[in-house]
């Protein structure tokens, strides 16, 4: 648990978004990295979430989103891969990348080579999951 950070463009960007009541059904921001946890304080759960306390990043096909957390799985399970470095969404099968200007959040057919792609999760221990 910790920052979640994009390794293209200099793999400064990671997921920031605060998580009060006001900020769920909007989508997921990316800002610069700043270790200072925070808004890019995040977890990834058993149950395969990337989340932020109650709120859940949740992909119903359109933007990705803060949703609460409801624990089924669905729009919110993600694998994160450390081998690949990629963020693969369960239902849809397709991974999380920023888009160019680095503002974005984007959901691609995964591609492996591609950095936009490529996630850094801190913190990473498969053996706790």
């Amino acid at each position: 648990s910790g920052e979640v950070r994009n390794l293209g463009y200099g793999g400064k960007t990671c997921l920031d978004s605060p998580a009060r009541k006001s900020d769920l059904h909007k989508p997921v921001g990316l800002y610069p990295c700043h270790k200072m946890g925070g808004n890019q304080y995040w977890m990834l759960s058993k149950a395969g979430e990337v989340r932020r306390d109650e709120a859940c990043l949740d992909y119903a096909g359109q933007d990705v989103i803060l949703y609460p957390c409801h624990g089924s799985k669905g729009n919110q399970f993600w694998q994160y891969k450390p081998e690949t470095k990629l963020i693969q969404h369960g239902s849809s099968k397709k991974c999380l990348a920023i888009a160019d200007n680095k503002q974005k959040l984007l959901m691609e057919e995964c591609n492996p080579s591609s950095p936009q792609q490529h996630w850094h999760f801190d913190n990473y221990d498969s053996s706790k999951l």
